[in-house]
């Protein structure tokens, strides 16, 4: 899967000459916690609510004169933006988008093409992503595999489900397991169960765990 299927496009804008009292009422008011700053289409920075927080004088400092608010509501949001920025493409895979987020710490990326703006791909956009390739959403037995690590092993396993007409909703594979297995896991949607089960069995594939309905077997 890549990024532009995940991302969000519509995204609110902010350009670098706009005041930060201005773009403090508007993330306030959409409940955002980042906003991107954009001159004539084209990325130049962001800012986050930290940023406005640190830029911004508190209204419970006392020591805060009608000055310094005055000389607050001048700033703008090229003086405290973040320019320097890690951003992805729509075709990136997104799994090496949710890598930068892990390994930079962020809660989001900007999706740029060309130079342009074209969507943010968050936290909550991988976690759907995640949801949807287990087959989270839909009725069905969720069967835990431990099979060779050879790629006849998969195919003879694939080979079963067929056998089976059993519809194949998920499937992820950890291919480290261990020395000689890879784990399977498969989201599976079909009224021959049972016959899947002793089909597996049969095949020399080790059902390591069975869910379904409500109950875990092992």
């Amino acid at each position: 899967m890549f990024v532009k299927l995940w991302m969000t496009s519509n995204l609110l804008t902010v350009n670098s000459s706009q005041p930060i009292v201005e773009i403090e009422q508007m993330m306030r008011a959409h409940r955002i916690r980042r906003v991107p700053v954009v001159d004539e289409g084209r990325l130049v920075g962001i800012i986050s609510r930290e940023d406005l927080f640190r830029a911004m004088p508190s209204i419970f400092d006392p020591s805060i004169t009608a000055e310094h608010l005055e000389q607050a509501g001048r700033i703008t949001a090229a003086t405290i933006m973040t320019s320097s920025l890690v951003t992805v493409e729509p075709t990136t895979p997104l799994e090496q988008a949710a890598l930068l987020m892990r390994t930079h710490k962020f809660g989001s990326l900007l999706v740029v093409q060309n130079g342009h703006l074209v969507g943010i791909i968050t936290e909550t956009n991988i976690f759907d992503a995640f949801l949807e390739v287990l087959g989270t959403k839909k009725d069905g037995a969720r069967i835990e595999l431990k099979i060779d690590r050879t790629p006849s092993a998969f195919y003879a396993m694939m080979q079963v489900f067929k056998k089976c007409a059993m519809t194949v909703l998920g499937i992820t594979v950890f291919s480290d397991f261990s020395d000689e297995h890879q784990l399977v896991t498969l989201k599976v949607q079909g009224k021959n169960m049972d016959r899947l089960i002793d089909s597996l069995w049969e095949a020399g594939l080790q059902i390591n765990r069975l869910h379904t309905e409500g109950k875990e077997q092992e």
